[in-house]
């Protein structure tokens, strides 16, 4: 058996307590060294075994930056940028495993096919639910990395690439990974029951799996009867599981996503905003791709929540009403706010799980689809859900149509492979009270982005916030 690329003195700094403090869900871990350990495993694969031909995607990506006198530098520079200081040295043998942006591709054309799976570096520190995003996660933080991901023309190749990636995540082969997350002794299953039994504030639950989700075939450990990753990722919860608050009364306003907020609601938001800055702001114009309806919403306020890897990926109607519009918007995949890079960084160093630290900013940029919703509770009035997809998590189905009149708690749609975060936002007329979330003096809210963050989830289709006037 060939030994580990993880050294003693490696797994010692990874067994250390002090980087097992994570919040759980993220999409990365927020301890650089388990990025670390889990890229030098896969380089160790991609080196031994090497294939012989890239995906035909990345043969896309290879001939696009090859033949661009901008793109060819900035994808190398990307590499030998990242700093040569702690922490981002700070593997004992002092490599830096991805060298090169061919290493990229031949790495990329390993995950393409394997789905996420749940291991014994993730079991410590949190999970590698991003592939993709880990094996990018400095060099999208360099000043070339930052300039290259902005580019429509590599957005349009990496878009490519991650619906091959969708290819197989739908495909049986996918199943291969689920028994590490459902029937591994030291597997992903206790950690989806503590997600899936956590209510907010409340008390949590205690459901098995099969109480919680509905499962294909119930008594097998494996699998529970998925047919393929993206199955296992996209499962309902059972009947009353979640159930509805405020049913028959149109001033209740219920979460739309199992989830939790990302900030206290931001009231007199503008339609053209600076969101690439320190603060984060958001921008209506930029957020909703320019739509027509954008100025409706200009001096309203927007809620966010982030979507853990761990919980349900549907998005629910957080008020009755019709359809008005429904839109797809293409965008960034790996672009992340300036101030969270190398040479931007705030507070003290760039994101170590990028872009986890930059939601606001990628409300405004990354792939992300739009609905909008005209409410019949006239002092709520316009309503936009935005379902924001973040790198390798930017699959969005969206299963509502035009003019669909749907009752509050029902299905809007569905994040696919993924998922991270999502907005609602109101006009300036809706008068809010925000009766379902902590109070804005809680300590629960971290008081920046890069804080801690001990936020818990909360239910899909409960109570969000109430608005003043007539039912």
């Amino acid at each position: 058996m060939k030994d580990s690329p993880i050294s003693p003195a490696f797994r010692a700094l990874l067994d250390d307590d002090r980087y097992h403090n994570h919040r759980l869900g993220y999409w990365l871990p927020k301890d650089r060294k388990v990025i670390v350990a889990w890229v030098k495993q896969l380089m160790s694969r991609v080196r031994d075994s090497p294939k012989t031909q890239l995906d035909p995607t990345l043969v896309a990506l290879q001939n696009l930056v090859s033949n661009d006198a901008i793109l060819q530098p900035l994808s190398e520079n990307m590499f030998t940028e990242v700093p040569n200081i702690p922490p981002y040295n700070e593997d004992p043998e002092g490599n830096q495993e991805l060298r090169s942006f061919q290493d990229m591709l031949n790495a990329f054309n390993v995950l393409l096919t394997q789905g996420p799976a749940w291991n014994d570096i993730a079991n410590k520190v949190g999970l590698i639910g991003c592939p993709f995003n880990a094996v990018l996660d400095w060099p999208m933080a360099t000043a070339s990395g930052y300039m290259f991901f902005l580019y429509p023309s590599v957005n349009q190749c990496l878009k490519a690439m991650l619906v091959q990636w969708e290819t197989f995540l739908t495909s049986s082969a996918s199943t291969a990974v689920l028994p590490s997350w459902l029937s591994a002794p030291s597997g992903g299953l206790s950690f989806l029951l503590k997600m899936g039994n956590e209510d907010g504030v409340q008390p949590a639950t205690t459901y098995t799996f099969p109480e919680l989700y509905v499962c294909p075939d119930p008594k097998d450990p494996t699998t529970y009867g998925f047919q393929n990753w993206d199955k296992f990722f996209t499962r309902d919860f059972q009947p009353n599981i979640r159930p509805l608050v405020g049913q028959g009364d149109d001033s209740i306003i219920v979460h739309a996503c199992e989830s939790a907020p990302l900030q206290y609601p931001v009231t007199n938001v503008q339609m053209s905003d600076n969101f690439m800055g320190k603060n984060q702001r958001y921008s209506l114009e930029d957020m909703m791709n320019q739509h027509a309806l954008a100025p409706s919403f200009a001096g309203g306020t927007v809620y966010q929540a982030f979507l853990s890897c761990l919980s349900y990926h549907q998005w629910h109607a957080p008020v009755s009403g019709t359809i008005v519009d429904t839109v797809l918007v293409p965008g960034t995949y790996y672009s992340q706010n300036i101030y969270q890079t190398f040479f931007g960084h705030w507070p003290s160093q760039p994101d170590p799980a990028g872009p986890t630290w930059s939601q606001p900013y990628i409300a405004n940029v990354a792939a992300r689809g739009l609905i909008f919703l005209q409410a019949d509770n006239a002092s709520i009035g316009l309503v936009c859900f935005i379902a924001i997809g973040m790198t390798d998590t930017s699959g969005c189905e969206i299963t509502v149509q035009k003019h669909q009149h749907v009752d509050k708690g029902d299905k809007m749609g569905m994040f696919h492979f993924g998922g991270s975060s999502y907005c609602l936002v109101f006009g300036p007329q809706a008068k809010l009270l925000w009766s379902g979330i902590p109070p804005k003096g809680s300590d629960l809210w971290p008081k920046s982005f890069s804080d801690p963050d001990q936020m818990p989830n909360f239910p899909v289709r409960s109570l969000l916030a109430t608005v003043e006037g007539g039912n």
